[in-house]
Formats: structure tokens, C-alpha cells, sequence
């Protein structure tokens, strides 16, 4: 969904006067931890499906230890604005995440609703080591994936309050860094410079 809500805001960014080269100039630190934290990620799924006692058994860690990563990345990289807005909604999966053992919890209902009952039999063999279905002993069950999105939306899929706070911490920072850099922000430092070398 965060690749959705990239792609869209530079759309709007772009029809909006920004540029693209903008986030290019983002002051973003520790990038290697937020490549790292969407590698273990990516990995921890990809294993799952090989079914090995081993990977089974560190799949929880290596998915606590990207979380851990994504936090440390944005709590360093607060100083952008809305950035704090996208931490919040990590935040909330990670509290959901952490309450059922490092799986993310998600209707099998809504999953069936949107045409992915597939994933509900995945999920159930054990193969997808990252999500757990709802059941009535689920904590913090609706901060799980509970909302559904289907069509006419090309990309179903169901996601978290969570996701829904990121995407839209994302939408605002790409906006406002597309936009900031050729408006009022860049003006004001151009005309401090020049009245400085005066």
C-alpha cells in the first residue's frame, strides 16, 4: 500500500508544480537501516513458505529485529515533517504484531470478501509465517488487517488503521518535499543569502 500512496502523491506532487528531484535533496538518515528492515522482511516471507524448523523458529526475531530497525530509522529521522506521522502508524502495527506473537493478525472474512481466500489457506497451513487469522482470542484485534479494499481498486488487498496513518504520513511528506523545495521555503533562503554576501 505504501508503494501505492508513493507513486500517487508524486502524481499529485507533479500535477501540483513539484518536482521529482526534490526528494532527492530529503535529509534522510540511516537509509541502510530501512533497507535492511524491508530485506528481513522480504526474507522472512520468501523462507516461510519452505516450511523448515529452523526458519520457523527465528522467523518471530528476524521480524521483531526489522521493526526494531524501521523505529530506529524514523525516530532518527524526525526532524522531516510527518515523518513523526508514519512512526505513529508503525507503531500501531508493531504493538498489534508484538501482542500475537510477531504476527500480524487478519480477517479471513474481509480476505475472502476482497477474492484472496488463497492467502486464508496459506495462512492456515502455516506457510506465511508474518500473519495470523482472527479468532476470538485475538489481542488487539482491530488494530489488525480488518479493512477490506477491493474494486474498483485494481490491487486488493486488507490492511491496518496502521497502514491507513502511514499512507497517508507518506502521501503529506512526498507533497510537502516535492513542493516546499521550489516554493516559499527555498525563496525566503535564497533572498537570506543574498542579503548576507550584502
Amino acid at each position: 500500500m505504501l508503494v501505492d500512496t508513493a507513486v500517487a502523491s508524486m502524481v499529485v506532487g507533479k500535477l501540483r508544480g513539484g518536482t521529482f528531484s526534490s526528494l532527492g535533496e530529503v535529509p534522510l538518515r540511516r537509509v541502510e537501516c530501512i533497507l535492511a528492515s524491508f530485506a528481513i522482511e522480504v526474507a522472512v516471507v520468501a523462507l516461510g513458505f519452505r516450511g523448515t524448523a529452523l526458519i520457523r523458529s527465528i522467523a518471530p526475531y528476524a521480524f521483531f529485529l526489522s521493526y526494531v530497525l524501521l523505529l530506529y530509522a524514523i525516530w532518527a529521522n524526525r526532524h522531516i515533517r510527518w515523518m513523526s506521522l508514519i512512526g505513529i502508524g508503525v507503531v500501531l502495527n508493531f504493538v498489534v504484531i508484538l501482542a500475537n506473537g510477531m504476527r500480524m493478525p487478519v480477517s479471513a472474512d474481509m480476505l475472502t470478501a476482497v477474492g484472496m481466500a488463497q492467502q486464508v489457506a496459506a495462512i492456515e497451513s502455516g506457510r506465511v509465517l508474518t500473519y495470523k487469522l482472527i479468532d476470538a482470542t485475538t489481542p488487539l484485534w482491530p488494530l489488525g488487517d480488518v479493512i477490506p479494499i477491493g474494486s474498483p481498486y485494481p490491487i486488493h488487498r486488507v490492511i491496518s488503521i496502521g497502514d491507513i496513518v502511514m499512507a497517508i504520513g507518506v502521501f503529506l511528506l512526498i507533497q510537502r518535499e516535492m513542493l516546499a523545495r521550489n516554493g516559499p521555503r527555498v525563496r525566503l533562503g535564497r533572498r537570506v543569502g543574498t542579503l548576507k554576501r550584502r
